[in-house]
């Protein structure tokens, strides 16, 4: 059984009373002689970090006993990196998840169409690492619309495929006032069951009717929760990324619900600025609304998305050959090559290198931005199969799943223009920050201070690199330079292996019956 929010707050409660430098106990772990670096208050110095029944209860310069030492010296010792955007919900992606850095991955961005059997999957498995998700409009919509029970999650259940070889009513039936009850229903059912918000994948069902998007969007505030979007359209031209945050910005500002807009660059690509001007300027109107993105040019998708139908190029300023198979790597030689998939093998997992660098570096560089994965499951021979035994490498699929937040801090350490205080800000305290009112189990997370919960990660600055690349055999290569991570006081990643342990939490509201 995983240890309940009532039993985290309890023993919160023994550790801030018991765990005071005044009282000179041993803890269960020291970390000594690292930069401690907390980026809500700024806190930046050496220091030793004392934990207790999985909280930290001490940070000072005075030496600690512990029953277990961790000697940090010449690293950072930072809050553990929080992702929303993490589509790989099993234990091969949290091994890559930990070697990177991050202590809880949860998927936000398409969610659960099941969210009882979400939570349930990783009530049953060994969670190195904490857990939740959004309910999912999309996923829904294929329970609704094409008969198909998701499960907990359609990549891996096999309902995706299910429902697209079976007319794909998710993405192509028009509005219809008679579904949107039913869909209503579904929605609520997931927020019932302690969804943690939305989610609205709109770029891959742009059909979706725009009174339902608005009335769904509704439920998000009875529960007082909130919403997030891979926004209806993508691209340079007409209708463009930027138009579709606008209309999600309308939806959340009707609704007043707090939004968190995925991806910016992939979304926007050379209307990135003027996307993120956008947002800060609904923010300046009182909006509660951010932004995220990835350091990556090129983004993962499938062969099917209604964004590769039409005038793809112009949408996104490629060609045919800027397009690779995710399996294998493989550029498409011709227009033909992609309408040859999508008509013989509509779910083909697809790269499309469309972002530029300067792209990247306006969305790391604004103060409303968090960093997102967008971490998609790894694919092997015998499937989406991410068991804890397949060996680093194995997984074939978009790198970003292995090495995002490393490659952001060696980022910072090749660029003087970017601050490792706000690196880290948006790996840990920004995303914990947007979502605490609504998941109070945040409150506590994202942050290194004396009574957090003790989700640390402990890198290298000199050192921390992402290995993962888009050459065939590296897909799934681990991040070096983050020797610990330590996950609600257990050491998950010791000395740099991951160690088969059962750490992780539910992220999750109450359950409504």
């Amino acid at each position: 059984m995983k240890t309940s929010a009532l039993a985290i707050a309890a023993s919160l409660s023994v550790a801030l009373v018991t765990g005071t430098g005044a009282l000179a106990q041993d803890y269960d772990l020291v970390i000594s002689n690292g930069r401690v670096m907390d980026p809500e208050t700024g806190f930046d110095q050496v220091a030793n970090v004392g934990i207790n029944n999985g909280f930290v209860t001490e940070i000072s310069t005075d030496d600690l006993n512990g029953a277990r030492e961790i000697d940090a010296t010449g690293h950072v010792v930072a809050p553990g990196f929080i992702d929303f955007h993490s589509h790989g919900q099993e234990p091969y992606a949290f091994r890559l998840y930990a070697r990177d850095g991050v202590t809880t991955p949860m998927d936000l961005e398409l969610g659960a169409g099941s969210v009882d059997a979400f939570y349930d999957y990783w009530e049953a498995e060994d969670a190195l690492l904490n857990y939740g998700t959004s309910v999912s409009h999309a996923f829904v919509r294929i329970k609704v619309l094409d008969g198909v029970e998701p499960g907990y999650n359609p990549i891996y259940t096999g309902a995706m495929g299910a429902a697209m070889r079976d007319g794909a009513l998710f993405k192509t039936k028009l509005y219809d006032p008679l579904d949107e009850p039913v869909i209503m229903d579904a929605v609520e059912e997931g927020l019932k069951q302690g969804a943690l918000g939305i989610s609205y994948p709109l770029g891959y069902y742009t059909v979706a009717g725009s009174p339902e998007v608005m009335a769904v969007a509704g439920l998000a505030k009875k529960y007082h929760s909130f919403i997030t979007t891979h926004a209806r359209y993508i691209g340079n031209v007409p209708p463009s990324g930027y138009l579709g945050i606008e209309e999600m910005l309308t939806v959340a500002r009707t609704q007043d619900v707090p939004m968190l807009v995925h991806h910016i660059p992939s979304q926007c690509l050379r209307l990135t600025g003027k996307c993120l001007d956008l947002i800060e300027a609904a923010q300046a109107q009182g909006q509660k609304v951010i932004g995220e993105f990835y350091p990556y040019l090129y983004g993962g998708s499938y062969a099917d998305a209604d964004y590769l139908k039409g005038d793809w190029k112009s949408v996104f300023g490629i060609e045919a050959k800027d397009i690779t198979l995710s399996e294998t790597g493989e550029p498409l030689a011709s227009d033909q090559d992609l309408r040859d998939l999508q008509a013989n093998a509509p779910g083909t997992g697809l790269l499309v290198y469309s972002i530029r660098q300067e792209e990247v570096l306006e969305a790391f560089s604004r103060p409303t931005t968090i960093v997102g994965s967008d971490a998609m499951p790894y694919q092997f021979e015998d499937g989406f199969t991410g068991d804890w035994d397949k060996p680093f490498g194995a997984g074939n699929g978009h790198e970003r799943g292995a090495g995002t937040h490393a490659k952001i801090l060696r980022m910072v350490r090749e660029n003087d223009s970017l601050s490792l205080m706000d690196a880290i800000s948006k790996m840990t305290y920004g995303p914990a920050k947007f979502i605490e009112d609504h998941a109070p189990q945040m409150k506590i997370r994202g942050r290194l201070q004396e009574g957090s919960v003790a989700d640390i990660t402990i890198f290298d600055p000199e050192t921390v690199t992402n290995n993962s690349s888009s050459k065939a055999g590296e897909n799934s290569l681990p991040s070096t330079g983050i020797p610990y991570v330590i996950v609600n006081g257990q050491v998950v990643v010791d000395d740099s292996v991951v160690q088969r342990i059962d750490a992780g939490v539910a992220i999750r509201n109450p359950i409504v019956e």
